[in-house]
Order: C-alpha cells, then structure tokens, then sequence
C-alpha cells in the first residue's frame, strides 16, 4: 500500500509541477494547452492526491467527489465579498481558488479528472496483479 501511495504522491507533484508549467513557461506548450491544460492537469493531480489519501475508498466516488469540489471552487469565485477577495489576491489564493468564473473550467476539470481516473486505473490494476 505505501509503494502505491508512493505513485499517487509522485503523480500529484508531476502534475501539479505540469499545470504550473504551463503558465510560466507557456512556450514549451501549444496555445490551447496553455489556454486550458493547467485547469486540466490540476484537476488530475487532485485526483491523485484524493487517492493517495483514500486508497480504499473506491476510484469512481472519488472521481465524482473531486470533480464536485472542484465545481464547488469554480463556483465560490462567484462571491466577490472582501475576505474571499483578499484571499485570492495572494498567490496561492490565486491559484487554490482561481479569481473569475468560466464555464470552460468545468469541462476542464471533468476531462482532468477522466484523464485521472484512466491513469490510476491502469496504477490499481497493475498493483493488483503484481502484488498477490
């Protein structure tokens, strides 16, 4: 079980070191990938840390838990109240909970997730097999 934690943990900070990635060095990747791959590959990485943290809990539930929350964080930047704002005016604000709403989001987090979900089922499958 630790080495498979392991894997979510290297997975989650891959990922995460992915989605910033295409922020700062927006280069290295195509427009559209630049345009929306870091809400993608932030939503995957979630994932991952969901299941390194739950490896019991069954992949599909977290699937759907991780992309409510990250539908519930799109739609807290909805509120623009004074302490929500002073939040996102930081960096890790900013990037924890985003500053404006975009529907494109949504899908971005839904097909972060499936890309996800795919990845830690071939992750589950392999350790099932080769840890009897």
């Amino acid at each position: 079980m630790l080495k498979k934690r392991i894997i979510y943990f290297l997975l989650f900070a891959f990922f995460i070191w992915l989605a910033l990635a295409t922020r700062k060095y927006s280069t290295w990747f195509y427009p559209v990938i630049v345009k929306y791959g870091g809400d993608v590959f932030w939503a995957t990485a979630f994932l991952f840390l969901l299941r390194m943290f739950f490896p019991a809990v069954r992949l599909i539930k977290l699937s759907i838990i991780g992309f409510l929350l990250g539908v519930l964080d799109e739609l807290s930047q909805l509120y623009h109240g004074p302490v929500a704002q002073a939040v996102r005016s930081t960096y890790i604000g900013r990037l924890l909970f985003g500053v404006g709403f975009l529907w494109s989001d949504i899908v971005c987090y839904a097909t972060g997730i499936l890309i996800g979900w795919i990845i830690a089922i071939v992750i589950d499958h392999f350790f099932s097999k080769n840890l009897k």
